[in-house]
């Protein structure tokens, strides 16, 4: 027998064909072939490419003779698409065939792309959320023991990486072990929920949440009870949500029913793309009788009741939701406590530590459990009801949700402003000057220009502001930059609002549609990493448009969304959208046919995958 050290040199020896071997016997004598590295050579050369900012992702631009997977002689027919994501997709499933540590490791690489927090910068054009979803995408593919005790030791930060990009790789690689959906890899992520960096417990909540397995749902109730960091309470409470959501009635409502409320629905992650952020989960048919929720249920609601108050009103709001699915009278009192914290700190609403959104929250789910019709500004009589009528009070369970008129302010075309610091997002495009169909009095119709529809309904959604909201208005056309009425949120005072009135009056519309710049200004996006850590305390936007996006950085609708959806992960800012289609001419109906995604579909998308509500005008 040939010694081991001398093994290499003698491979050209061997047979095309290895022998079939046991498993044990095969792992113990593994021996890199020649050209196993090329694929990971090619990976480690695109990502110094990528990162120097020399990469364009989403270019459709031919790159052939550029391409990595050529000049590292990949097998070309891996590449689809001469370009550089084209490229990137080649190279990674060329990596994933090779199923080893190694191979785990570098697409481990990837699919820290844009998790690092507040230590990496990237532009529009980079796309890191596309870059790290397209790791995301191989991941199912490893298999091998091996391979999947990479991740196992990269989550439990025994693997050697530079200390600035560790936090990123660990959170990495617990939302890998999520997307291998190995249940016997769940302790593994459950010990991640106690990492000393959020992204890393945020990333555990949300693999548990993939896994579905009721056992994690211990783990995260656990967390519940301890958790400080709003964002990550947030995470626990949507994966509880996921996780016992097949225990809820779900009747069955057309996807564009507006009266479906997005953000009482249960969430799932989205099938076919592993780097998508949770949708809402499709309605099962209405005669579906769920089964009995087991008692891990109780202790959820139990630690969400005490969660409540100990961060942001953002937790709360994710908290509340839990509460709202699996309803209980020792909710009642706790959403009292709620009303009592807003009137005893008013202050906190103008200086946006807390929110009319959470107010409103807790107050329509005080009344749809009691039937009890009382003021959200009367708590003390909310106190009197519960004293007097705990022992009697029948609390109704989870019905489909219904669009409920406004118990703080007033509305915008028809949508009630729940937030207290809202901003208003107007399209002031050539195309805001063509005429519209109106409703009018007695359901009769009657015609207009959208611009000065658009300027009458702004007024009156000012005029019946509450006298505590901050308000702005962000208009967009061609230009590269969204016009910002006033940079910093003004009170709704009788100066301010006519002001505003003024400044309305003088809107003008021309040029072209540049959307993104106009959410770019309205979220206040000042980068593109996971969840983008809110730079704003805005708590709810109105967004009124016509048309597709036409320029800017970025014009694509499916973009746009995937954007809006990452950078607003966090920041729990309710997105109401209106389109305007009625008397668009029909050569403009063609040309939208013929887009990635409709502007009615991207609006409504944009308000269902951000917690608000979509009207079409």
């Amino acid at each position: 027998m040939l010694p081991w050290l001398l093994l290499p040199a003698c491979l050209s020896w061997l047979p095309a064909t290895l022998p079939p071997q046991p498993a044990a016997a095969a792992a113990a004598i593994a021996v890199r072939l020649p050209g196993d590295d090329k694929a990971l050579k090619a990976l480690d050369a695109w990502l110094k490419l990528y990162r120097a900012g020399k990469i364009d992702y989403r270019s459709q631009q031919n790159i052939a003779k550029d391409s990595l997977v050529t000049k590292f002689g990949l097998p070309k027919d891996s590449l689809g698409s001469p370009t550089w994501a084209g490229d990137l997709d080649a190279i990674l499933g060329e990596v994933a065939k090779l199923d080893t540590a190694e191979a785990a490791d570098a697409v481990l690489e990837v699919a820290a792309i844009g998790l690092e927090q507040g230590r990496a910068q990237y532009k529009t054009f980079m796309a890191p959320f596309d870059v790290r979803a397209a790791a995301e995408k191989v991941i199912p593919k490893f298999t091998s023991a091996a391979a999947k005790e990479a991740f196992a030791r990269a989550t439990r930060g025994e693997t050697k990486f530079d200390r600035d990009k560790a936090p990123a790789m660990r959170a990495a690689a617990v939302r890998c072990l999520g997307l291998l959906g190995d249940g016997a890899l769940r302790p593994t992520i459950e010990n991640a929920l106690g990492d000393g960096e959020e992204i890393v417990r945020i990333q555990a909540a949300e693999a548990l949440a993939r896994l579905g397995a009721d056992e994690g749902a211990l783990a995260l109730i656990a967390e519940l009870q301890r958790e400080t960091s709003d964002a990550a309470l947030v995470s626990v409470a949507q994966a509880l949500r996921s996780i016992y959501s097949k225990y809820l009635p779900k009747p069955a409502a057309p996807p564009d029913d507006p009266a479906k409320s997005p953000a009482d629905a249960p969430t799932t992650p989205t099938e076919g793309d592993p780097g998508r952020p949770k949708v809402p989960a499709e309605a099962a048919p209405a005669e579906a009788k769920p089964t009995a929720p087991p008692e891990s249920v109780r202790l959820a609601v139990r630690a969400a009741i005490a969660a409540l108050g100990r961060t942001t009103w953002r937790a709360d709001m994710a908290l509340i939701r839990l509460l709202d699915d699996f309803r209980s009278q020792e909710t009642v009192p706790a959403l009292i406590g709620v009303l009592e914290r807003f009137q005893a700190n008013p202050d906190d609403v103008k200086t946006g530590k807390t929110s009319g959104l959470l107010l409103y929250q807790a107050h329509e789910l005080l009344v749809a459990m009691t039937g009890a019709v009382i003021p959200a500004d009367q708590p003390a009589k909310w106190r009197e009801l519960w004293d007097r009528e705990k022992d009697k009070i029948v609390v109704t369970q989870k019905r489909e949700p219904k669009v409920a008129g406004a118990t703080v302010s007033g509305g915008f075309c028809g949508i009630p402003v729940q937030g207290t610091r809202v901003i208003f997002v107007l399209d002031l495009s050539g195309s805001m000057e063509w005429p519209m169909e109106e409703e009018g009095t007695g359901g009769k119709k009657s015609k207009s220009i959208r611009l000065d529809f658009a300027k009458r309904e702004l007024n009156k959604a000012i005029d019946a502001l509450a006298p505590n909201a901050m308000f702005t208005l962000v208009t967009f056309n061609g230009d590269d930059k969204a016009d910002v009425w006033s940079k910093e949120l003004v009170p709704a005072t009788s100066a301010t609002r006519e002001r505003f009135r003024r400044h309305v009056a003088r809107l003008e519309a021309k040029g072209g549609t540049n959307l993104w710049s106009a959410l770019e200004a309205a979220l206040r996006i000042k980068s593109l990493l996971y969840g983008n850590r809110y730079e704003t305390n805005v708590d709810e936007v109105f967004l009124l448009s016509d048309g597709a996006p036409t320029v800017g950085d970025v014009t694509d609708g499916i973009e746009i969304l995937r954007l809006v959806q990452e950078c607003n992960r966090f920041a729990g800012v309710h997105i109401n959208t209106f389109y305007i289609s009625s008397a668009t001419p029909p050569e403009y109906r063609r040309m939208e046919e013929q887009l990635s995604i409709s502007p009615k579909e991207l609006m409504r998308r944009l308000a269902a995958e951000n917690q608000g509500q979509f009207r079409e005008l």
